[in-house]
């Protein structure tokens, strides 16, 4: 088992997860609005759909990768590619304004609009089709094995940062949105997404 390999991936899982889409604005501009308890709602809608990411992982590429191994550095390079469009995308992206309120929701439907945000996300299923083969780490597990270990390990961090964002935002409120536009944040995740990219497609 290698433990760099796990560190990198949950570094690019933490990456991923503090990219500025719409389900980390959703959990901010809910935390922002209503309060960081609503915002911990949605974190967990939001992750509850990354279950079923992983169960789709194990169920149909783990046994498609042990027929066709030689396809999972083919796979790596596509996510190193994905990794470079995200850090250009973010480097050219206008700053994003936190300053929009939510209408005030009941926790159940704050729960399942933040699972099926994630379940919709494109840049979610594309992270864990095309990155899981490049952080194979054992020679003993399966693949199946390995994908539910870095399925349970995205799950976790993500809860975490999630979670993490709406208490720090609940807390400072109208202050956080001063933050939040400033393009140096933007321009520092793309460095480290830019970083994991080459990383990965030199990994040695």
């Amino acid at each position: 088992m290698e433990q760099n390999t796990l560190l990198l991936f949950l570094i690019s899982s933490m990456a991923l997860t503090l990219f500025p889409g719409p389900d980390i604005l959703f959990v901010i501009s809910t935390s922002l609005a209503q309060g960081w308890k609503r915002g911990f709602l949605v974190s967990l809608g939001l992750c509850s759909g990354l279950i079923v990411h992983t169960a789709l992982v194990v169920l149909g590429l783990g046994t498609f990768l042990e027929q066709f191994p030689e396809t999972v550095r083919t796979i790596e390079l596509l996510g190193a590619s994905y990794l470079l469009f995200i850090a250009f995308q973010l480097w050219k992206s206008p700053v994003q304004n936190l300053n929009s309120k939510s209408e005030r929701q009941g926790s159940n439907r704050l729960f399942f609009t933040g699972f099926i945000m994630n379940l919709t996300n494109p840049k979610v299923s594309l992270f864990f089709i095309s990155f899981f083969p490049g952080f194979l780490f054992s020679e003993v597990l399966t693949y199946n094995q390995q994908f539910l270990i870095l399925g349970g390990i995205f799950f976790i961090q993500a809860l975490l940062v999630f979670t993490a964002s709406a208490i720090f935002v609940g807390s400072l409120g109208q202050r956080v949105q001063n933050f939040g536009k400033q393009s140096v944040w933007n321009k520092i995740q793309s460095a480290v997404l830019i970083v994991i990219a080459v990383l990965l497609i030199n990994p040695k």
